[in-house]
């Protein structure tokens, strides 16, 4: 019975010292050292009424690839409209497994988050009495 347990505990340990690595790895790709491009998936709509309804990013003039660089403090990417934008990062915190990344924009503010394992994406985007939500992915640029 020794014999198995020990061997399970080896075979543990190597399992950890492989995969740990690839942890990091992956974490270090979307903890803002590295350039990325998300795209955005689904959007919803809300008015300040309460009302909410899922929109596409055609529909609320959002670029369909958004790139994000936290070196330079920049987001940036193409409308629906074939005009370059971009946008100032003003914070950045890394916090519980997520990169946060805020910024304002005229009379919108912003803030998206950045899970640092998956680089799955939630926005939000709120000013004039009207919000968005978007949701996506990002991956190394």
């Amino acid at each position: 019975m020794k014999n198995i347990r020990s061997v399970g505990k080896y075979t543990a340990l190597v399992v950890v010292l492989l995969v740990a690595p690839l942890g990091i790895s992956l974490a270090a790709d979307f903890d803002g050292s590295k350039k990325l491009r998300c795209v955005p998936t689904d959007a919803t709509e809300c008015s300040g009424a309460g009302e909410c309804g899922r929109v596409t990013v055609e529909e609320i003039n959002i670029p369909k690839w958004i790139t994000v660089d936290v070196k330079k403090k920049k987001l940036s990417g193409t409308d629906s409209d074939g005009e370059e934008e971009s946008t100032a990062i003003e914070s950045v915190k890394v916090n519980e497994g997520q990169t946060i990344l805020q910024g304002a924009e005229g009379a919108r503010a912003w803030s998206l988050a950045i899970d640092q394992m998956t680089g799955d994406m939630t926005a939000a985007i709120a000013g004039d009495g009207t919000a968005f939500v978007l949701f996506g992915v990002c991956q190394k640029h």
